[in-house]
């Protein structure tokens, strides 16, 4: 409970750090009851002064039990509408993304909801009519919409623009849901009913139970992994926590993890290799090649040899490009069907001047990105945009 408050007050502090939190020790039931009540609280005894003049306005208008209303479009199309935009997209199947993700994402989608609402619920007993005003309105939902694209952040390690993109979607499909809700609200009753409920269990009540499992159980691993960490001699314990925060790109906490890894063991290339990694991606191009070397002097074919892919990149990154195309050469000879690969080396003859041998290597990106097997496709076709870009 203690852990779920604080992660809640920490999203507007610092958001990505929250839902960090509220992956790792987070509850549904928390997260529910948040909503609920700034829902419930923000509503509360609302009465309209006039008749609102449109059916919009009517919808979204202070009415017993409205505040359940985006609370259920919530969970019902706009988390499930976000899972398929990624399905679409090419990184899993519906029914397997909807199985693992939908929890996780529901559980810091309706805490971000709840965290946008609160202040518009505090200001309503200081500026009633300040509340309903389409400025402040608009306001609110504009800071709604960016602390669900850090939640999709932390839950799919995307990068923001991108979350931003699929949330904005996603709150599209929510607004179009809405309509038809007017259209065919004289059904609900119906729908509400207590034998279609009961039949809807039947149907989906062993699924539903379900949802929840995958993020149970990466809890748990987590879990074990902090205890683990107790043991001053298990660097892997760190490490592994790394990678996790490494995937939600909450690097300060992925740095610590792996730089105590190194600590521990200062053999291990792995932990070098993503502190590298992290480094580039930062803009310390000259530590990312210190940590990278570091990786490539413990294990020349580390990450089936990706460590020489980074090493490059980093190379290249700092200007260093005769090294860079040294590392490359050796990467692709070794990995000659790997995208990202392909197009580093040829960024790299580019700036070389060897503009018929890069072309070459941009055209081979294209070509592997495109043969690579389904499952991969979405991982890889960001490469393929790019050498496309360059020829």
């Amino acid at each position: 409970m203690i852990d779920n408050v604080k992660a809640f007050f920490m999203l507007y502090v610092n958001p990505a750090s929250a839902f960090g939190r509220i992956l790792d020790r987070g509850r549904l039931w928390f997260a529910a009851l948040a909503a609920v009540a700034v829902g419930f609280v923000l509503h509360f005894s609302d009465v309209p002064l006039r008749e609102p003049s449109s059916p919009l306005m009517r919808f979204i208008s202070f009415a017993p039990g409205s505040y359940l209303a985006p609370l259920l479009m919530l969970a019902v199309v706009i988390v499930p509408a976000i899972i398929l935009i990624r399905s679409f997209a090419g990184f899993g199947s519906f029914s397997v993304l909807i199985q693992n993700d939908y929890v996780p994402l529901l559980t810091c989608s309706l805490m971000a909801w709840a965290a946008a609402y609160l202040p518009l619920m505090l200001l309503r007993f200081v500026a009633f009519d300040l509340v309903s005003t389409p400025p402040v309105f608009t306001a609110f939902n504009v800071l709604a919409t960016i602390l669900t694209a850090f939640a999709v952040r932390a839950v799919y390690g995307t990068g923001f623009f991108a979350a931003i993109g699929i949330t904005a979607l996603a709150w599209g499909a929510g607004a179009a849901s809405a309509f038809v809700l007017l259209v065919v609200g004289g059904a609900l009753p119906f729908l509400g009913s207590p034998l279609v409920l009961i039949y809807l269990w039947y149907l989906f009540g062993s699924r539903l139970g379900s949802l929840g499992e995958a993020m149970r159980s990466r809890q748990h691993f987590q879990r074990q992994l902090e205890i683990s960490t107790a043991n001053p001699h298990d660097a892997d314990a760190h490490y592994q926590l790394g990678l996790i925060h490494q995937r939600r790109r909450q690097f300060s906490e992925a740095i610590a993890r792996f730089e105590r890894a190194v600590k521990i063991d200062p053999s291990m290339a792995d932990a070098h290799m993503q502190l590298g990694v992290i480094a580039r991606e930062q803009g310390r191009f000259d530590e990312s090649i210190r940590h990278l070397q570091k990786a490539v002097a413990l294990d020349d074919k580390l990450a089936q040899s990706d460590v020489w892919r980074e090493l490059g990149a980093a190379y290249l990154a700092a200007g260093r490009v005769e090294e860079a195309r040294g590392a490359l050469e050796k990467y692709t000879t070794r990995r000659e069907y790997d995208p990202e690969g392909l197009y580093w080396y040829g960024k790299t003859l580019k700036q070389l001047g060897r503009a018929a041998e890069a072309k070459e290597m941009f055209e081979r990106c294209i070509e592997a990105a495109r043969t690579m097997p389904s499952h991969r496709r979405a991982h890889v076709r960001g490469w393929a945009t790019r050498a496309k870009s360059e020829l």
